[in-house]
């Protein structure tokens, strides 16, 4: 038996008895339990995110979410910062004091930004994923370019599963998606090499989420 055939063979073993996948694009079925409410996919996504390496801010609103952005600007250093062109990005950017701001049509820019910042159309709640459109917003180089990526996302765009995702993206199944649609599972990171992880390599080595939740009650001192 060749080495082709013995692997072939392993995995027709390893599948055997397995259930078929539901199809790309097929209607979710309900939303697994516990990921019914925005309370529980919020809960969810979070959860998923830290597990994934991301790291998760909670805001209630705009005035908040400025404030957090610059936080995490100063906490990295940044001197240099790439935006996408998401309004509401430009609206928390402008408050900004210090850093150059580098429009995400800026290629050359892009390549020195100390950090990255976007918009997100969808968020995974059971796998902590990001899920960006180029159809709505600048923000593939934007997110993928600069060494740290600061995301910001609204908990009502916070669905429950991948097929949710799948089909947000492209409504109806009708290939009206986005040219390039981006999902993000925490940093960058890689186990090519002699299985060895590491991040950073092909993308951002840190992420962060700011998540405007109007529901949001904070911490009781």
């Amino acid at each position: 038996m060749s080495a082709r055939d013995e692997i072939l063979a392993r995995i027709r073993a390893g599948l055997r008895g397995a259930n078929a996948p539901p199809a790309v694009g097929s209607p979710a079925v309900g939303a697994p339990d516990g990921l019914d409410s925005p309370a529980e996919r919020v809960a969810a996504f979070s959860r998923n995110l830290t597990a994934a390496g991301g790291h998760l801010r909670v805001v209630r609103g705009a005035e908040q979410a400025a404030i957090a952005l610059g936080e995490l600007v100063a906490q990295a250093g940044a001197r240099t910062i790439a935006l996408s062109d998401s309004p509401l990005v430009g609206r928390l950017s402008a408050q900004l004091d210090g850093p150059e701001l580098i429009d995400a049509t800026d290629r050359a820019g892009l390549l020195e930004a100390d950090l990255g910042a976007s918009g997100v159309q969808h968020a995974i709640a059971e796998t902590g994923t990001l899920v960006l459109e180029t159809r709505s917003e600048r923000n593939r180089l934007v997110s993928l370019l600069p060494p740290r990526h600061v995301a910001v996302l609204h908990a009502d765009d916070i669905l429950a599963t991948l097929g949710d995702a799948l089909a947000a993206v492209d409504p109806g199944g009708t290939g009206a998606a986005s040219r390039a649609v981006t999902f993000i599972s925490g940093p960058s990171r890689t186990a090519d090499i002699e299985l060895v992880l590491v991040v950073g390599v092909h993308g951002p080595r840190e992420l962060s989420v700011i998540l405007i939740d109007p529901r949001h009650e904070p911490p009781t001192p």
